[in-house]
């Protein structure tokens, strides 16, 4: 989920259970290639987090090569090439899950990635362009590529995020091929991806997790008031990730999430969209724990 998953992020999902594996925002090889530092930053990551697997998107062999080499240096623990994102200044590139328009162009990437690197190589992809007629031979195509495994969300491009997501084609998926299938798509806390799970390797949680962390924890959501703590972690982890400036402005989609639902969260959200310290932050939620209580 490039701009929500960072490492601040990603301890704080760690945080609620530590058994989970993490991925990146992910990240234009194209861009490592030529040594960018804001990419280079996306992929900064912290011992907490590990397992951890680097997202990385793009076209260009000799780019998807040195981006695998970079994530092996940088101590991830598997690479996992995005052929799925459906938005549309990555699709207008080509990237993402415009790949599925050009099999034999996927196929090719994900050879070069698994001669690059020892690490894993996985690949994240959709249903299909308009439907999932393509998906098995897709996912044999990838499997014959050298992917250790494939993570499948259960819609098409042409659907976007609209609809409830299809898991009957990636169960189906499962029986023919001889990797590990994850489904993706809705998982909407730990009982529901284990519900979803059927005959898959395990699944995905994406979005759900935006201002809710708690979807990765096997005891029920906490009370807002015992929620405050790792709120501010997460705060004081940005902070140390990209310094005050930066991370008091970022945080503040987050904060905004955290308390979606709460009765009168406009209210609060106007006070959010404003703090200019952790001090202020945690004023805030103190108050809204008042409020509530």
């Amino acid at each position: 989920m490039d701009g929500y998953t960072d490492s601040a992020y990603r301890r704080v999902c760690k945080e609620v259970n530590q058994n989970i594996i993490v991925f990146t925002e992910f990240t234009s090889a194209d861009g490592l290639q030529h040594t960018a530092k804001k990419l280079q930053e996306k992929l900064r990551h912290d011992p907490d987090e590990k397992p951890i697997i680097a997202q990385i998107f793009g076209k260009n062999p000799d780019a998807f090569a040195e981006a695998a080499r970079y994530c092996e240096q940088q101590g991830f623990d598997g690479v996992d090439l995005n052929m799925g994102c459906p938005a549309r200044k990555v699709v207008k590139s080509e990237h993402g899950v415009a790949l599925r328009k050009k099999p034999d162009l996927a196929f090719q990437l994900i050879e070069t990635v698994v001669k690059a690197t020892s690490l894993p190589v996985s690949v994240k992809t959709r249903l299909g362009w308009s439907s999932a007629d393509d998906l098995l031979a897709f996912a044999r195509g990838v499997e014959s590529a050298g992917a250790a495994l494939i993570t499948v969300h259960g819609r098409t491009y042409n659907q976007g995020f609209s609809d409830q997501s299809d898991w009957h084609p990636i169960y189906e998926l499962k029986k023919q091929l001889c990797i590990p299938v994850i489904g993706n798509g809705d998982v909407k806390n730990i009982s529901d991806g284990k519900a979803k799970h059927g005959n898959l390797d395990g699944f995905m949680i994406g979005r759900a997790s935006m201002g809710n962390p708690w979807v990765f924890s096997e005891q029920p959501v906490p009370a807002f008031k015992d929620k405050i703590p790792l709120i501010l972690k997460h705060a004081q982890w940005l902070v140390e990730l990209k310094g005050e400036r930066i991370a008091l402005l970022e945080i503040r989609k987050h904060l905004l999430a955290y308390v979606k639902g709460l009765p009168n969260a406009s209210q609060y959200r106007s006070h959010l969209v404003r703090v200019k310290s952790i001090n202020a932050i945690r004023d805030i939620l103190n108050g809204i724990t008042a409020s509530i209580t």
